[in-house]
């Protein structure tokens, strides 16, 4: 007699072969899934990423046009932009009473896969908090996942967060938005301040890879701080202090720097809001001053 555990959904079409089902894959595959297949688009270079991705996994890759509910759960792993479109190509397939489909956006919920809901399959977003790009697949041990949809894809994304070490979290429809925002601040628009302090670096003379190693202990103590004891605790420098004449000079030379000043205000502005800063009043004036 099989038992309770056995009932539960084992196998997994991914749908896209992009750098989240690259990290998916493998650690579906390591938790005890079986990926049924790998679908691609209809691009050689979309092929060639699925093919690698599936034979990684022991699995097949299939055209985009050829997926189908074969599997217990199908988790789509395209950009925002092409899961409406995907999701009613899907729902056009008969078999999908009972199965179980996620997405991974984290801007969208699952609404957008409504077709296949009308189709009778069960459907929520799920989406890890996560950096990913090309040539580095993260370990999703501990990484902290959004869902939201259906009772039984809501216990299915349990049970995989469960299984890969993941940890798993509730989030309302109306709160997607911001809490992806909050993902855009925790990693892109953080690179896009560390390319910034780059080309400042690179003003003062430093080759890029004088500046990145220079900035890499910092860097690394800052988050440190952060992760341990919160912003104010980690916050530090002239704006803290209060030192107006610092400041001051800071924003004459960054006036020389591309785009770097206007960085600069708004991230001051931002700081000043929230942490501890001697001479709030007068740093805000010396930001309106141009």
């Amino acid at each position: 007699m099989a038992s309770k555990i056995d009932e539960y959904p084992k196998t997994v079409s991914l749908i896209g072969a992009g750098n989240l089902a690259h990290a998916l894959g493998p650690a579906l595959r390591s938790a005890g899934y079986r990926i049924e297949s790998v679908a691609f688009r209809n691009t050689a270079f979309s092929q060639k990423r699925a093919t690698a991705l599936a034979q990684r996994l022991m699995s097949k890759a299939v055209r985009l046009e050829q997926a189908g509910p074969a599997a217990d759960i199908v988790w789509l792993c395209h950009t925002d932009d092409a899961l409406v479109e995907t999701a009613r190509q899907l729902a056009r397939k008969p078999g999908w009473r009972g199965k179980i489909v996620f997405h991974s956006s984290g801007a969208l919920t699952s609404d957008v896969l409504a077709p296949l809901r009308r189709a009778g399959a069960y459907t929520a977003s799920l989406h890890p908090m996560m950096t990913f790009v090309p040539g580095i697949s993260p370990r999703l041990k501990g990484v902290p996942f959004a869902v939201e949809g259906d009772r039984q894809a809501v216990a299915a994304a349990r049970r995989i967060a469960y299984a890969v070490g993941a940890e798993i979290f509730p989030i309302r429809k109306d709160s997607k938005i911001l809490y992806h925002a909050l993902g855009s601040f925790s990693s892109p628009l953080v690179v896009a301040t560390l390319v910034t302090a780059e080309r400042v670096g690179r003003a003062a003379g430093l080759s890029r890879a004088q500046t990145r190693k220079v900035m890499g202990p910092i860097l690394q103590q800052t988050f440190r701080n952060y992760l341990a004891h919160g912003g104010a605790a980690a916050f530090s420098g002239p704006i803290k202090r209060g030192d107006l004449e610092t400041v001051r000079r800071h924003l004459r030379a960054l006036k020389n720097v591309p785009a770097a000043q206007e960085v600069y205000r708004a991230l001051v502005r931002s700081a000043l809001r929230d942490l501890p800063s001697a001479r709030k009043a007068e740093l805000l004036r010396l930001l309106h001053d141009r």
